[in-house]
Parts: C-alpha cells; sequence; structure tokens
C-alpha cells in the first residue's frame, strides 16, 4: 500500500470525531454502556445512539441488552471489523509518526 493509500483508507462512518472516540473508548475498555459513552462523551441520547447505530450498522460495533439490578442496559463492543479497522488505524498513526521523526520535509505532507 502506497503513502497516499494510507490517508484514504478509513471511511466516513469510522472517522467521524465522535465514533472515533466510541471506537477508542471501545478498544480500551471492552464493553461499554450507553450509559458510560454518555458520561464520558456528552451529547444527547439521541445523537449518541445515531452515532452507535451507524457503527452498528457499518459492522463495527455490537450490542447486547443486559438487566442490571432490574435494569434494562445496553452494552456495546467492537465486533471483529471494527476491532481489525481500529488496529489498522493505529499502525497507521504509527507509520505517520515514524515518517515525522524522519524530519521536516522527508514526507512530503507540509508545503508553505
Amino acid at each position: 500500500m502506497t503513502p497516499d493509500e494510507l490517508y484514504i483508507r478509513f471511511d466516513g462512518v469510522f472517522f467521524e470525531k465522535t465514533r472515533l472516540s466510541m471506537l477508542t473508548l471501545l478498544y480500551k475498555e471492552t464493553r461499554v454502556t450507553f450509559n458510560r459513552f454518555k458520561k464520558i462523551l456528552g451529547g444527547s441520547d439521541g445523537a449518541l445512539y445515531s452515532h452507535l447505530k451507524k457503527l452498528a450498522e457499518a459492522g463495527y460495533v455490537d450490542s447486547k441488552k443486559t438487566i442490571s439490578g432490574g435494569a434494562v442496559a445496553t452494552q456495546y463492543s467492537l465486533a471483529g471489523k471494527g476491532r481489525d479497522a481500529f488496529r489498522d488505524y493505529l499502525a497507521f498513526l504509527e507509520t505517520v509518526l515514524a515518517g515525522r521523526k524522519k524530519g521536516p520535509g522527508k514526507s512530503g505532507g507540509q508545503g508553505g
């Protein structure tokens, strides 16, 4: 894969700010409830649900309803596709950072 291809390999569903934050949290914590997303990310229930629905429709997350203490909670986790995409994203960031360590002008990214 060429360096230019690396920059366009992530789709808009994955790479939107709130959804990327959700994927990051899921990667770190494995399972996250809707209320935890709300506590950490803020936003309205509708907005958060909409982002989670898009991630689920794209195959990045799975959801499961659980009952705890008599209350129903929805837990989210990364699906295989989401885990793979997030690992690819981390590898992409490492590639970008490795290119920056080579020094200015070597990665061909900044003009004046």
